[in-house]
C-alpha cells in the first residue's frame, strides 16, 4: 500500500505518529551514542594527564637518585682521579690514589666482612691493577670485559661515572667506575672499587621517598592542612588499599607512599627495592594502570616504576577519573525503545481497531441486507396477491416472521458486544429446562436446513447463574453450528451435573476449529472461514459474547474436538447451593 492510499485507509495520525517514535529513537540513539564518545573522550584525557604525571614523578625519582648517585661519585672520585679532566697516559694516577675507604657514607657492613677492592684498567691492553685485595674471578672477568665497554657508551661518557650491579658469592653487590679520557676523548683507563650502593645499601631511595613530594602544589586545597600526627600517616601510607587518604591534608605535602608504590627493577627485571613494602604487583605488570618508567642506565640500568593509587586520581584531577556512563547511556536508550516499542503496540492496535471497525460494519450490513431483502420479497408477494394457495400464504408469513426474529438476534448481539460490562442475575437455574427452551426455539431454523437437534438430558441439574444469558448463549452456538455445519447433521445438546459443576456441551458434525485457531475464535470480529458474501455471514461477535456472559456469570467456556472431528463447546456452571428454584 503507498503512503497515499495508507493515508486514506487510516488517516495521516497512524503515520506521523510512526514517523515521530521512529525520531525519537534516532536521535536518543545518536544523542546516547554521542555523549559515550564525550565521555571516553573526557576518560581518556583525565587517565592521560595521570599517566603523564606518573611518568613525571618516576623522572623525578630518578633524576634526584642520580644527583645523589653523582654526589657519592664525586666523592670517591674527584679528588684522586678527576674523570672530566683531560688525561696523558703517563700522568694517570696509580690505583693507590684511591681512597682505602672512599668517602661515599656507604652502609655496605663491617670491614672485615667487607673488604674493598680497588682497580685501575688500563686500556686498550685491559691489563687490570687491584689495591686492597682482589674480586671474586667471575667479578674480575666482569671487570676486565664489561667495564671497557660501559665506559665507552655514551651515557658514562656524558655523566663521567656509573655503577654496575653484580652477583657476588657473597650476594649482591656493586661495582661503582670512573673514566679517564685523553683530550681526543679516547679511553685511557677505567678506575674503580668494590661498593653495595642501590643494591646493598639503598638509603638514598628511602630518602627520596621520604623528602621529595610530588604531589603538586596547585591541586585544590592542598594549602589546607587537617592535624595528623607522623604515627597516623605512616599508618596511613601502609595501608594500600586504604580509602581514608581521602579528604585529608598535609602541612608538608602528601606522603608519597600514600600516592604510590614505587619499584626500583635491575636489568635483568629483578627487583630491588619497592616502597611501601609488603605491596605485591600483578605478576609482568605494574601495579596499577596509572604508572610511569624511567629508566637510569649508569646506575646499574636500572628501571623506576611508579605506580600510582587508582583514588590519588580524584586528587590529581579536577573531578577525578570521569566514570563509565555506559549503563547509565544504555538504559536510557533501552527505555526510549521501550517507549517506542510501546508506542508503535498501541498504534498496531488503533491500526486493528480501525480495520476491525471496517470489517464489522461491512458484516452488519450485509447481515442486515440478507433479511431485510427476504422481508421485502414476501412482503410485496402478499400485498400484490402472487400467493396462490392459503398454505404459500401462510410459509410467505413465516419466512417474514423468522427474519425478523434474525434482525431482532443480531441487533441483541450488537448491543451485547458493545456492552464494557455486563451485569447478570446470579440466581439458581435449572440448566436442563433452558436447553429444552433454546433447542425448541431454534428448531425452526434447524429445520429448514434439513438438522437434527438432539437433547442428552438424564436428570435435572441446577446452577448458579442467569437464565437468559445460558439462553443466549445457547443460541449463538447453536446459530454457529447450523452455520458451518453440513445440511442433514445431527447437534446435540447435553447437561450432566459433575460434582460441583454442570456442564452444558454442544456437539456439531461441522469441519471443526483448528487448535490453533481456538484461542483467536474467542475475539470479537474473528470469522473462522467464509467470506463476507457467503452464506455464513456474521458480525463475528457469537463467540465473543458467549465468553463474556461466561464470564459474568464465574463460569468457564472452552471449544474442543468431538470424537466424529466437530467442535465440542462446553460450558462450566458452579452448582446452586439454594436447591430447587422456586
Amino acid at each position: 500500500m503507498s503512503i497515499a492510499g495508507y493515508m486514506r485507509a487510516y488517516g495521516a495520525r497512524p503515520l506521523l505518529l510512526g514517523g515521530a517514535l521512529v525520531g525519537i529513537v534516532i536521535v536518543s540513539a545518536l544523542a546516547v551514542r554521542e555523549s559515550m564518545h564525550i565521555a571516553r573522550e573526557r576518560r581518556e584525557v583525565a587517565e592521560g594527564t595521570v599517566r603523564d604525571y606518573a611518568m613525571f614523578a618516576s623522572y623525578l625519582y630518578a633524576t634526584r637518585t642520580y644527583l645523589f648517585a653523582r654526589d657519592r661519585a664525586a666523592a670517591a672520585f674527584d679528588h684522586s682521579v678527576n674523570p672530566g679532566a683531560e688525561w696523558v697516559r703517563s700522568k694517570l694516577p696509580p690505583v693507590t690514589a684511591l681512597a682505602a675507604v672512599p668517602d661515599t657514607m656507604e652502609h655496605c657492613g663491617p670491614p672485615d666482612k667487607w673488604p674493598i677492592y680497588r682497580f685501575r684498567l688500563d686500556m686498550p691492553a685491559r691489563t687490570v691493577t687491584y689495591a686492597g685485595g682482589r674480586p671474586a674471578p667471575q667479578i674480575e672477568a666482569i671487570i676486565r670485559d664489561s667495564i671497557p665497554k660501559l665506559a665507552n657508551g655514551p651515557g658514562v661518557r656524558r655523566f663521567r661515572f656509573g655503577y654496575l650491579f653484580v652477583d657476588a658469592p657473597t650476594g649482591r653487590e656493586a661495582v661503582a667506575y670512573a673514566p679517564a679520557y685523553d683530550s681526543g676523548t679516547s679511553l685511557l683507563a677505567v678506575y674503580g672499587y668494590r661498593s653495595c650502593y642501590g643494591v646493598r645499601d639503598t638509603t638514598d631511595y628511602n630518602t627520596l621517598i621520604r623528602i621529595v613530594k610530588v604531589l603538586p602544589p596547585m591541586v585544590p586545597g592542598y594549602g589546607e592542612m587537617r592535624i595528623r600526627s607522623a604515627k597516623d600517616s605512616a599508618h596511613l601510607a601502609a595501608e594500600y588499599t586504604s580509602d581514608d587518604m581521602k579528604g585529608y591534608k598535609w602541612p608538608l605535602g602528601m606522603p608519597a607512599e600514600s600516592l604510590m608504590t614505587l619499584t626500583i627493577s635491575d636489568a635483568q627485571h629483578r627487583q630491588i627495592y619497592q616502597a611501601p613494602k609488603g605491596y605485591q604487583a600483578p605478576k609482568g605488570g605494574p601495579s596499577s594502570k596509572f604508572y610511569g618508567v624511567a629508566p637510569l642506565r649508569p646506575i646499574g640500568d636500572v628501571t623506576f616504576w611508579i605506580s600510582l593509587r587508582p583514588d590519588v586520581a580524584q586528587v590529581l584531577v579536577s573531578g577525578g577519573i570521569p566514570e563509565s556512563r555506559v549503563p547509565i547511556s544504555l538504559l536510557f536508550l533501552a527505555g526510549t525503545i521501550v517507549l517506542a516499542i510501546a508506542g508503535f503496540a498501541s498504534l498496531r492496535s488503533e491500526i486493528r481497531l480501525v480495520n476491525s471497525r471496517q470489517r464489522f460494519l461491512a458484516n452488519v450490513s450485509h447481515e442486515l441486507r440478507t433479511p431485510l431483502q427476504q422481508i421485502l420479497m414476501f412482503v410485496q408477494l402478499i400485498r400484490l396477491g402472487r400467493t396462490r394457495t392459503e398454505a404459500e400464504r401462510e410459509r410467505s408469513l413465516e419466512i417474514i416472521e423468522r427474519e425478523t426474529h434474525r434482525l431482532i438476534s443480531l441487533s441483541n448481539s450488537v448491543l451485547a458486544g458493545a456492552k464494557s460490562e455486563l451485569q447478570l442475575d446470579s440466581t439458581t437455574v435449572d440448566v436442563t429446562s433452558v436447553a429444552e427452551t433454546a433447542a425448541d426455539f431454534f428448531m425452526p431454523l434447524a429445520q429448514a436446513r434439513k438438522m437434527r437437534i438432539d437433547l442428552d438430558v438424564h436428570e435435572q441439574a441446577f446452577a448458579r447463574g442467569d437464565a437468559g444469558a445460558i439462553r443466549q448463549i445457547l443460541i449463538n452456538v447453536l446459530d454457529n453450528a447450523a452455520k458451518y455445519g453440513p445440511i442433514g447433521q445431527t447437534i446435540t445438546i447435553g447437561v450432566r451435573k459433575e460434582g460441583k459443576i454442570v456442564r452444558l456441551w454442544v456437539d456439531d458434525c461441522g469441519p471443526g476449529i483448528a487448535p490453533a485457531d481456538r484461542k483467536s475464535a474467542w475475539e470479537p470480529f474473528q470469522r473462522l472461514g467464509g467470506t463476507l458474501d457467503d452464506s455464513t455471514g456474521g458480525a463475528g461477535l457469537g463467540l465473543s459474547i458467549v465468553r463474556d456472559l461466561a464470564t459474568a456469570m464465574d463460569a468457564t467456556a472452552e471449544l474442543s474436538a468431538t470424537p466424529t472431528g466437530g467442535t465440542r463447546f462446553t460450558l462450566a456452571l458452579h452448582v446452586s447451593q439454594n436447591g430447587v428454584p422456586s
